[in-house]
């Protein structure tokens, strides 16, 4: 076994990760919550029974597209013609904007009564084309219950999305995505009173925003006391610089993919996914840089979340993939969610791999997730669940070794027998029954 191979007990989580639709919301959709709210009686009334307030927010920042998905079991061959099963579909897409989607469904069910820190709302900052495909993204945007503050202006950032069984690719129009910088955030309301978290999402992708991004993040940490993550996605040009790294002392997490990871902190990818030893060679890089907590997602097979002193593993029970578009946006959502109002890592870890796993049953990511749909997938996580906290990993040698070394600190001897559970109610159909209210 890798390092110190004596167990660690594991935290139990005090509540049950559950969602459960708030009935006083049930009946009632996002829009008219902010219509009652938005007069002064019904507001007083709300701070003083409901201890509103300035509302604990997260502020999500980053990128919003038009996401054209072609669901396809093979890539295209040039001067071909394929042909496939299912319409092609359009939808509200981008990682930041399908996080705030996700994250504001969350913030309508009651799981959060329970943490010492709950959130509110969160609220979308990004740039939207002036053209046809802008009004489309902000009018889906708008559906989807989500809060909106953008400057329209410009071409709109289209992402044709190739989505099959196991992976994706996509071809983009950057657009309004690339324009988007500072001068198009209204700053005034990012770092509002009740400001609690700051996600930036699409890192590589937003490259007119990167310059403001160490400012934005100091302002929010000395003014509001806020905490910030950051998903960098795939740098398209190869490089991997932008000042990311620059920034991983002052960010509280870190989520990424395992390619991401590995691409960030310099390490070769033998083969077309990560090994073990890959993935924690990965995330000691990045911890010596700086990074104080690093999540890593791997695909169905869950995620891993690792500070300096202690890893957290995640796995996932595969299911049925309808599409894969926006799954790691539906994770960061999830992890966020329970992450922010707790700092429980492992509770984060079962919100995210859930919510991760009830995504790949929707088109498109910008689709709110169901309280059903995610409980569903808490219970068949259960079913596989070894979720440990466990020891750093030592760093092991180069070679057959180090690869060795690197799948024996994932291996049973080497993690604690403890369980997190991610306990659903003991009755499915009270769920059901809550949702089709």
């Amino acid at each position: 076994a890798v390092g110190d191979s004596r167990s660690v007990e594991p935290r139990r989580s005090e509540s049950r990760p559950t969602l459960e639709l708030d009935s006083r919301l049930a009946h009632t959709s996002a829009p008219q919550h902010r219509m009652l709210l938005s007069f002064a009686p019904f507001r007083a009334l709300a701070t003083s029974l409901l201890g509103l307030g300035s509302p604990s927010t997260v502020q999500v920042v980053g990128d919003a597209y038009l996401d054209i998905i072609a669901k396809i079991d093979e890539l295209p061959q040039w001067d071909g013609d394929t042909a496939i099963r299912s319409p092609i579909e359009t939808v509200a897409g981008g990682s930041a904007l399908n996080t705030a989607v996700q994250l504001s469904a969350l913030c309508r069910t009651r799981r959060q009564r329970d943490q010492p820190r709950p959130f509110r709302r969160c609220v979308l900052h990004s740039r939207v084309g002036s053209d046809l495909y802008g009004e489309l993204v902000a009018a889906k945007t708008r559906e989807a219950g989500v809060t909106l503050s953008a400057r329209r202006e410009g071409g709109q950032g289209v992402c044709i999305c190739l989505s099959g069984r196991r992976d994706r690719a996509f071809v983009s129009f950057k657009g309004s995505v690339a324009d988007l910088s500072e001068a198009d955030l209204d700053v005034g309301r990012l770092l509002a009173p009740g400001t609690s978290h700051l996600h930036f999402s699409a890192y590589y992708d937003c490259s007119g925003l990167q310059p403001a991004v160490p400012r934005l993040m100091a302002r929010a940490k000395a003014e509001r006391g806020a905490t910030v993550s950051i998903v960098p996605q795939t740098d398209a040009t190869g490089a991997w610089e932008g000042g990311l790294l620059e920034l991983l002392p002052h960010t509280d997490v870190l989520l990424c993919n395992q390619r991401e990871a590995a691409s960030i902190a310099g390490v070769a990818i033998a083969g077309r996914r990560a090994t073990w030893y890959e993935i924690s060679e990965a995330v000691r890089r990045l911890h010596a840089r700086g990074a104080p907590l690093v999540v890593v997602t791997l695909g169905p097979d869950g995620a891993v979340a690792a500070t300096e002193q202690q890893w957290w593993f995640q796995p996932n029970q595969e299911r049925a993939v309808k599409d894969t578009t926006g799954c790691g946006d539906a994770f960061a959502a999830g992890f966020l969610f329970g992450w922010c109002g707790s700092r429980d890592v492992q509770r984060g870890l079962v919100y995210g791999c859930a919510c991760g796993a009830a995504a790949v049953g929707i088109t498109g990511g910008s689709e709110p997730l169901s309280a059903t749909s995610v409980n569903a997938c808490m219970r068949r996580n259960e079913g596989v669940q070894r979720a440990r906290e466990v020891r750093t990993p030592r760093t092991a040698a180069a070679g057959a070794s180090a690869e060795a070394e690197g799948e024996a600190f994932f291996s049973e001897e080497n993690l604690s027998d403890g369980r997190v559970c991610a306990e659903a109610d003991e009755d499915e159909d009270e769920d059901e029954d809550e949702d089709e209210d």
